[in-house]
């Protein structure tokens, strides 16, 4: 029941990340799409359209990062990880895991011990503290920590997903691999 709640309320707070993104990408295409047609068909523009742009350019890179990374999506390189023993193949994926919560902590500590400089930094068009754009470093460092932390966890929990069994496989490389495999006799995971 527990457990139930808890991946409801993770899936709600993924949902919420991901309209986040269509916010962002919808407000680049309107300013951008908006600012050229008035630039070239009425010699005007709207003021705020770069720097709007670009700060919402910063959030949806990185709330992008978290949605996927909680899909498994970033570019990975496995071929020393297929080669290890499932016992290496684990330590190397909890060093992974834990050099990666390193870098968020490093990020999150770096944006808190900026707080007050962004506070009193405003943008030159908007005229907002930049801590504003910054702040989602905040939401991108904690919720990539969180993710990284469940995944250490669940490398050595009982009946954990093998870690040389690749997600970051795609279509080409995976058949490539079965036949490779298949040539030499071995079944691919």
């Amino acid at each position: 029941m527990q457990s139930c709640l808890l991946a409801r309320i993770v899936d709600a707070y993924f949902r919420l990340l991901e309209f986040i993104l269509f916010l962002c990408m919808t407000g680049m295409v309107v300013m951008v799409f908006g600012n050229v047609v008035l630039r070239y068909g009425f010699n005007s523009g709207i003021l705020i359209s770069e720097e709007l742009s670009r700060f919402l350019f910063v959030w949806m890179t990185f709330i992008g990062a978290v949605v996927v990374l909680r899909e498994h999506g970033h570019l990975g390189m496995d071929t020393v990880i297929r080669m290890l023993p499932l016992a290496g193949a684990k330590i190397a994926k909890a060093i992974s895991d834990l050099l990666i919560i390193a870098g968020c902590i490093y990020l999150v500590s770096g944006t808190w011990q900026q707080h007050d400089v962004n506070m009193d930094n405003l943008s030159p068009v908007l005229a907002v503290p930049m801590e504003l754009v910054y702040s989602v470093a905040y939401i991108s460092g904690l919720s990539m920590m969180a993710i990284t932390a469940v995944s250490l966890v669940m490398t050595f929990l009982p009946g954990a997903p093998d870690p040389r069994q690749s997600t970051f496989v795609d279509a080409e490389e995976e058949a490539a691999l079965k036949s490779i495999d298949a040539a030499s006799g071995k079944s691919s995971p």
